[in-house]
């Protein structure tokens, strides 16, 4: 078990050096070992866990699934979930356990796929949204949890 986790950790630290993304974390515990407790908060050796883990894919090479970070125990700073492939699939932020600002997606092939700001985990403000080629075809604005305006290209 401990030898998967060597071969994960530097799994992970070639995924992020080749990711050129200097604000991805670099975590080294695996998520599992932390315990969520009632209170909703996430623990690590009974003390609230301030740190990034990371989740893989149970395939027969252990492969990056996704990297978290909590602050005292809640979601807090950057998420990021790959595709099987390696590629980034999104990259978003949390702040005291509510996903904020910028969201980020993309398709398989690395081209974004949308991005726009999330409050609470909400859409909010101008969203756009991109074909698999990288073609802009569509922006929305959201205001109060709906589309107020919307333009297509």
């Amino acid at each position: 078990m401990k030898q998967n986790k060597i071969i994960v950790c530097c799994m992970l630290l070639a995924m992020i050096s080749c990711n050129n993304d200097d604000s991805l974390p670099n975590p080294e515990l695996m998520c599992s070992d932390l315990t969520l407790k009632e209170n909703g908060k996430e623990y690590i050796n009974d003390k609230l866990f301030t740190g990034s883990c990371y989740t893989v894919y149970a395939f027969e090479v252990p492969q990056i699934d996704e990297i978290r970070s909590y602050k005292k125990g809640l979601r807090h700073g950057v998420w990021a979930k790959y595709y099987h492939n390696g590629n980034l699939f999104y990259k978003s932020n949390a702040k005291n356990g509510e996903v904020q600002g910028l969201y980020t997606s993309y398709h398989d092939n690395g081209n974004m796929a949308d991005k726009g700001k999330l409050n609470m985990g909400i859409k909010d403000g101008v969203w756009e949204y991109y074909d698999i080629t990288g073609r802009l075809y569509l922006k929305e604005l959201y205001k109060n949890k709906q589309v107020i305006d919307e333009e297509k290209f």
